[in-house]
């Protein structure tokens, strides 16, 4: 073929049979779930080299995406740069991660769904997300899925399951299940590949080398690992266990919804230079009603005022973090006194230590029921876990920081108030309450910001 290299520089990669549908395929997206050391890398890889070989587009361009970049570095660098040698216009750039192939200036790159904004303004033709279950819910809808909008680009989710998450979700959406309303299951079967290997069936490892693994493994971690049985507990995680059993008890996305008969709290966990969170939720009989979270990146206090707003929620208390009273170097003013300005009702959670807070939520999650639109919380809640320790091989006392810690430690909060608001009967005296000293003219000024709120609303 015109413009191709020759045959002497063709990559050598040779699929195993598992993987043959996979790249015969003829859908936009797919979605591969394979037990490890099955090669689903090295084949992802392949598929977007191969691809890009044959790409006829102006200045073609793929991504491999990992949770971290230094993942994708470890993972998937070493293959790329084997698999494109004789066909690369000039050397690997080592600085970004990028391959440059010669005949038609296609551009591979390694990313990390961990710095977001390195994708977001650039389009590609072709994207693999590994792990997809270790990312942020929102790396595909809100950051990649855009990139291939105007080139019809395609993608491909690959990874084990760790739980009934986002990753497993996109499987059974793959396989035109579990839809929402109104959603076409043709469509999915049609524009959908989708692949389960377990390695009791693929024929990928021998015998001995799967007896040998599962000596070493425990029941569910085998069964995650070498089975891809979403039902398997996910190691180090803090709460899955709990949630899986919620699911099944229909707590999880339980129809529910605001009763305005009933005032609602709010938990926030406030990033000052990343995600805040927050939990929107109602004590009613029996149990406790989830029925909001609320999840932003680098955005001003006058955002969250906004959609606290915007909610048009009757609210009793908006419970802030206990550094929510230092003063801002900009402004003079700390969070507290800019909530109150608004005519929040405003009060400080418990300070406690971390452990504390983690023993709380598993406490008082058997008694909670979440509404649908508290998706994004619950699957931070799903995938918050110990940090691991590499070198030691195993999982410290501490929790891993990551996409899941913003909404896992708001609710902490969340689980602290309300068993504190529990024993108390609401009667709250030990919680410390802001009350600052405002200037009357800083009084006059919130009235009529919030008169205009409400004109706004109504």
């Amino acid at each position: 073929m015109e413009g191709m290299p020759d045959n002497a520089v063709r990559i050598s990669y040779k699929p195993r049979l598992a993987f043959q549908a996979f790249h015969n395929r003829s859908t936009r997206f797919a979605c591969m779930v394979a037990h490890r050391r099955a090669g689903k890398t090295v084949a992802s890889i392949n598929e977007i080299v191969n691809r890009a070989i044959y790409s006829k587009k102006k200045r073609p361009r793929y991504a491999y995406l990992a949770p971290l970049l230094k993942q994708g570095k470890k993972i998937a660098w070493e293959y790329l740069k084997e698999y494109t040698q004789g066909i690369e216009l000039k050397k690997p750039s080592e600085s970004d991660l990028s391959v440059i192939l010669r005949h038609n200036k296609a551009e591979i790159g390694i990313y990390g769904a961990d710095n977001p904004d390195a994708i977001r303004g650039q389009y590609f033709d072709g994207v693999v997300l590994d792990e997809y279950g270790d990312m942020a819910p929102g790396a595909w809808g809100k950051v990649v899925l855009p990139t291939l909008a105007d080139r019809r680009g395609w993608a491909v989710f690959i990874g084990t399951f760790k739980g009934k998450n986002h990753f497993y979700n996109i499987f059974r959406r793959s396989q035109g299940l579990d839809l929402k309303p109104g959603e076409d299951p043709e469509y999915y079967k049609k524009n959908w590949f989708n692949l389960l290997l377990k390695a009791s069936k693929s024929g990928i490892l021998s015998a001995e080398d799967l007896a040998i693994q599962r000596a070493e493994m425990d029941d569910e971690e085998y069964a995650q690992e070498f089975e891809c049985d979403p039902n398997a507990v996910v190691k180090g995680s803090y709460y899955a266990k709990i949630l899986a059993k919620l699911e099944q008890n229909g707590h999880i996305y339980a129809d529910i919804d605001y009763d305005p008969d009933q005032p609602v709290e709010v938990v926030f966990d406030l990033g000052y230079t990343d995600s805040t969170a927050a939990w929107f939720w109602q004590k009613r009989p029996g149990g406790i009603a989830i029925i909001d979270y609320l999840e932003a990146d680098s955005q001003p206090l006058s955002y969250y005022f906004g959609e606290l707003w915007g909610r048009a929620y009757t609210y009793s208390t908006v419970w802030l973090p206990h550094d929510a009273k230092a003063k801002s170097l900009q402004t003079g003013r700390s969070t507290v006194e800019q909530f109150l300005g608004e005519g929040f009702p405003v009060r400080i959670a418990p300070n406690l230590d971390i452990q504390h807070g983690i023993d709380a939520a598993r406490k008082i999650l058997p008694d909670c029921y979440f509404s649908t639109k508290t998706e994004y919380g619950v699957e931070a809640l799903r995938a918050y876990k110990r940090a691991f320790n590499d070198e030691k091989k195993s999982f410290t006392d501490a929790p891993q920081h990551d996409w899941s810690s913003h909404g896992a430690d708001a609710f902490r909060y969340l689980s602290l108030v309300a068993q504190r608001l529990g024993v108390d009967s609401g009667e709250d005296k030990k919680i410390v309450v802001a009350t600052p000293q405002m200037v009357l003219e800083e009084l006059f000024q919130a009235r009529e910001q919030r008169l205009r709120m409400i004109r706004r609303r109504a």
